[in-house]
């Protein structure tokens, strides 16, 4: 997959099937526009037509920048993250676009004159049931439907998706994840929930109570975290595999509360990897965090817990047929 952030790197073909967007959380509704996407640009090539997708998309996030209207703006996922989901799912261009106060102004018409059929190319642009674009959000599907008359393009609209008679959506996601209901976040999200984090050095407390941690800071500061307790991970390391679990919360049994933490126990694993980038998936929520009246008994907790953690792995890569 190629990634653009300037319209002078990218060649304009007139054959591109194209959608904009945030795409923040990358949900099974976002998939939808994607594979619709992917199936005109390979309808397209069926034909003998040189077609190819693009993705626009934002950094930072318009929310990010415009912090008057959505000052505590939490995000499901990171650029980076929504880039390797991009490239999972057959995309095989994306520009993107540095948000600005400035460009915010940018009128619908002109950012289509601009960008999407002046900068890309574009034969047809797929878009959600109620996506809106330019300044001061003007530019309706109705919109759309004009500028793919002056510039000819096709325009397709994917209608909105429902699970369990609901939409899905961003918010219903941070909802899940808030009461830590994992299992229905990546349901809604159509892949496992994480963050990429950067290994930094803690006090080692974990290590003297036979369980040694990773402590992590997460790249993108204001990414929405599950709600606090301790979690079942699956931990990616320099392309490899592992698991483990996740602690998040104040540890109030061996530091008194004082400092939140973000750290993960990995099983068979014992490098020094400070300053090195773990990518984490949420698999399931095991408890809530609590106090334990002594060091003794939070051992004999984490022991029960990395039992249930193995057993839920086992069952998730092996399940019964």
């Amino acid at each position: 997959m190629k990634v653009y952030k300037d319209l002078s790197e990218i060649s304009r073909n007139e054959n591109s099937v194209v959608t904009i967007g945030t795409f923040d959380g990358f949900h099974l509704a976002h998939r939808e526009i994607i594979n619709r996407v992917v199936a005109i640009k390979d309808q397209s090539k069926q034909k003998g037509i040189n077609s190819r997708s693009f993705i626009v998309t934002f950094e930072p996030h318009p929310q990010e920048v415009l912090k008057s209207k959505t000052p505590d703006i939490k995000l499901l996922t990171a650029i980076d993250e929504k880039l390797r989901l991009f490239e999972d799912a057959g995309i095989e261009n994306v520009l993107v676009i540095r948000f600005t106060e400035e460009f915010s102004k940018t009128n619908a018409k002109e950012f289509y004159e601009k960008y999407v059929y002046g900068g890309i190319g574009i034969s047809d642009l797929v878009v959600g049931y109620d996506h809106l674009f330019g300044h001061d959000r003007e530019g309706s599907f109705q919109t759309l439907i004009e500028l793919g008359k002056t510039y000819n393009f096709n325009v397709h609209r994917v209608e909105e998706i429902d699970i369990d008679g609901k939409p899905v959506s961003s918010t219903r996601i941070r909802a899940a994840l808030a009461g830590g209901k994992i299992e229905e976040a990546n349901r809604l999200l159509g892949h496992e929930f994480g963050f990429d984090g950067i290994v930094v050095e803690g006090d080692k407390v974990g290590r003297t109570i036979g369980y040694p941690t990773v402590n992590l800071k997460p790249v993108k500061e204001n990414k929405v975290m599950p709600n606090e307790g301790i979690y079942c991970v699956r931990v990616i390391h320099s392309g490899k595999e592992y698991f483990g679990m996740m602690y998040h919360g104040f540890r109030p049994t061996l530091s008194e509360g004082i400092k939140r933490a973000l750290e993960v126990h990995i099983f068979d694993f014992d490098k020094t990897i400070y300053g090195e980038k773990l990518n984490i998936h949420f698999l399931t929520r095991i408890r809530d965090d609590k106090k334990f009246d002594s060091k003794e008994e939070l051992i004999k907790q984490i022991d029960n817990d990395k039992e249930f953690s193995l057993n839920y792995i086992n069952v998730k890569r092996h399940p019964a047929k």
